[in-house]
């Protein structure tokens, strides 16, 4: 990812509605398929964790550690008092196999060009029956300037998706669209924009503080779906597997 975007995500991964969604989601879902256990603080692995909100969310209830591959992301995540290696998939991760309880890959996948070769060091890093959650942007239809600025490789389908998790030490629980309430809008936005924009500046802008608070409850809103209620389209997909 471009070096510049890390101070912008900084400031809006705390307030800004799609970052704040996916987190609740992103938890709704470890609480869900992780359930505690004899009151220990689980492990948790954020790989690719930015500038450290994530990681900020999970220490509330979880014992969390961090690695991104940007200097600069380990210098904000500091800055949030959270832990953060440095390390790149798939070949650099300074983590322990075998000794966390969730590993979460939250819109990384799609920035390596070794995509599956990160989901299997991702399931390495598990305990037998811990749980790996990730999240990519759906539909290369949509694809935008957008994707080239924020150094992108590919938007999936869900075969190619899906693919990522067939592999022996896993078995995928679930997987399903998500960002569906608001497709339709944002696709048109998307495609709109698109037809015009050459040098993808970032769509990642904090709303009138209504308008975000009520985008964010939309979005979030789809935690109560997810395993529930099929889903067949949305801007992104979301996974979870777990560790044989």
């Amino acid at each position: 990812m471009r070096e510049e975007l890390y101070a912008e995500i900084f400031v809006m991964e705390k307030e800004h509605w799609w970052f704040a969604a996916r987190h609740q989601i992103v938890l709704d879902l470890l609480r869900r398929y992780l359930p505690p256990q004899n009151g220990e603080r689980q492990k948790v692995a954020d790989l690719g964790c930015g500038c450290g909100m994530m990681l900020q969310r999970l220490s509330q209830n979880y014992d969390p550690i961090g690695l991104d591959g940007s200097p600069h992301a380990i210098d904000f995540s500091s800055n949030r008092k959270v832990a953060a290696k440095l390390g790149s998939l798939p070949e650099d991760v300074p983590l322990e196999r075998g000794a966390y309880d969730a590993v979460l890959l939250l819109d990384v996948l799609e920035h390596l060009k070794c995509d599956h070769a990160s989901v299997e060091v991702a399931a390495s890093l598990l305990k037998r029956g811990g749980i790996l959650i990730c999240t990519v942007p759906a539909h290369m239809w949509l694809w935008s300037a957008r994707d080239a600025h924020h150094h992108h490789f590919r938007r999936y389908s869900r075969g190619q998706f899906s693919a990522l998790f067939a592999q022996p030490s896993l078995h995928l629980e679930l997987l399903s669209h998500l960002n569906a309430i608001l497709f339709a809008p944002a696709a048109a936005w998307r495609l709109f924009v698109g037809a015009f924009e050459q040098n993808g500046v970032t769509d990642l802008k904090l709303l009138n503080p209504k308008l975000n608070s009520a985008l964010r409850k939309i979005f979030a809103f789809e935690r109560k779906m997810l395993g529930k209620v099929p889903i067949p389209f949305g801007l992104s997909f979301i996974a979870l597997a777990r560790k044989r």
